[in-house]
């Protein structure tokens, strides 16, 4: 039977900003190349229940706030 191979690439929406982009569910995302220190991490999963897109989560970790006004 044909199995339908799963999407590993996933567009999202930013819910900080709004802004379209990809999320690798790989586990090699563009994400893991930037540093965001475990407290900002914690505050973003505490706010947000998905992924921030690169811009916004470049932002966070340098001590832009964590949400803005759309």
């Amino acid at each position: 039977m044909f199995k339908p191979k799963k999407i590993l690439i996933e567009p999202e929406t930013c819910p900080r900003c709004g802004a379209s982009f990809t999320c690798s569910k790989s586990g090699k995302c563009w994400c893991f190349e930037v540093s965001v220190p475990d407290s900002v991490r914690d505050e973003i999963e505490k706010v947000y229940d998905r992924c921030l897109c690169p811009r916004c989560l470049k932002e966070v970790s340098v001590g832009g706030k964590i949400t803005i006004k759309k």
